[in-house]
């Protein structure tokens, strides 16, 4: 039988191990770039073609509508036609879409041209974190972070630098086929990166199927749980990322200016933390872990919702980041472990994290309609308190076999 100690010894890596590790966070990196970038320059467009906020957050919305329309149908068609070439072909939508964003001229088309790309990045982050899992019991779970750090450092820091550095100066055409260009070298690059699992018994694609084998996958608890963990964890985040930039604009002495350097802080945390956090957290009791990340989450929603200073505001993004970092990392090292299809399992996985994402922004927005917007981290706390409760109860309940 192999033991939790077996599973979470650190392998000694080969040449073809390291090869894996830098070139499959190479690919990440770039595609947080590509996607950071693409985000910046899309809302400055979405602005010179006269879009209002209102239409600028209607445009945002389709490209995640279209990402939670297909993301588990997504790991089904990657166990069937395996993660190279649906990741290749995937690529090839938002190279081509992105091309044609320069003619567009109202905002209905910028939001149906999301809507497209929303409805290929999902075979794309399923391709990348169905082939992560896949590999990380051969690399060990201490590098259980390196891909979401990338991913995050790409997106949330070096693609919004480089967006303010090219936007001033670069027309919007060009920037568009830069972000073509960099979705045809990564598709280019998954070539030589990713494996492909052994197709499965049953091949059915029919929404009956698909349905069924989800029901199955989820009443396993490692699964169910790291899912329910993972939605909260992207719920609780998203109302950080969505509303400290309002937040730090209604407190006297800040700017909003001050809410965008407090985000930075967020994910500097959280690549700092998903690189170097795998070897911490390997031994961690997942329960331990899991008390940790609540009370840390706690902490940080508690001085958010209640402090006026910029350092004390970005010490409550450092814990929430953590406590998000944790949840991650003890999450993957699970999934690793579970015998079923990598891209089926990362499907459900990621569907969770869209939909809380969507579920935590749509929440924080509602509450802010009666209430100040720094208190709904306040408002938030019973909320994550009820999920802690609820990851209890299906705890004690008999495993299904």
């Amino acid at each position: 039988m192999t033991t939790d100690a077996t599973l979470d010894a650190t392998p000694q890596l080969e040449f073809r191990d390291w090869q894996f590790l830098s070139g499959f966070t190479t690919l990440a990196l770039i595609s947080g770039v590509t996607i950071g970038l693409s985000k910046v320059v899309t809302q400055f467009f979405a602005l010179k073609i006269g879009a209002t906020p209102f239409q600028i957050g209607l445009i945002v919305a389709m490209e995640s509508i279209g990402m939670v329309l297909v993301t588990v149908p997504a790991g089904f068609i990657i166990a069937r036609f395996g993660a190279r070439r649906v990741y290749a072909i995937a690529s090839l939508g938002p190279l081509l879409v992105n091309l044609a964003l320069p003619f567009a001229s109202t905002w209905i088309a910028l939001a149906g041209a999301l809507l497209l790309i929303g409805l290929c990045i999902p075979f794309r982050i399923v391709s990348m974190n169905s082939t992560f899992l896949a590999n990380l019991p051969r690399v060990g779970v201490s590098k259980a972070g390196w891909y979401r750090a990338a991913l995050t450092g790409g997106l949330s820091l070096l693609g919004p630098a480089l967006a303010n550095l090219l936007v001033p100066h670069i027309a919007y055409g060009w920037n568009f086929v830069l972000i073509a260009a960099l979705f045809g070298l990564m598709g280019f690059g998954s070539l030589f990166f990713f494996g492909d699992e052994a197709p499965p018994e049953n091949t059915t694609l029919t929404p009956a199927h698909i349905l069924t084998t989800a029901r199955n996958l989820l009443r396993n608890r490692d699964v169910s749980e790291s899912c329910l963990l993972e939605f909260t964890s992207s719920a609780t985040g998203s109302l950080l990322s969505a509303f400290i930039i309002v937040t730090a604009g209604t407190i006297a002495g800040l700017t909003r200016a001050d809410g965008v350097s407090i985000m930075l802080f967020q994910g500097a945390t959280a690549v700092t933390m998903l690189f170097t956090g795998g070897g911490l957290t390997r031994g961690l009791d997942k329960w331990h872990g899991y008390a940790i990340s609540l009370i840390s989450a706690t902490v940080a929603l508690f001085l958010l919702g209640t402090v006026d200073s910029f350092w004390l505001l970005g010490v409550g993004a450092i814990f929430l980041s953590i406590g998000s970092a944790i949840v991650h990392l003890i999450n993957m090292r699970l999934l690793s472990r579970h015998p079923g299809e990598k891209s089926q399992i990362s499907g459900l996985y990621n569907l969770a994290s869209m939909s809380g994402s969507v579920f935590g922004a749509i929440t924080g927005g509602l509450m802010t309609r009666f209430t100040a917007v720094q208190h709904i981290y306040l408002l938030w706390l019973p909320l994550l308190w009820l999920a802690a409760a609820g990851l209890f109860v299906i705890s004690r309940k008999p495993v299904t076999p």
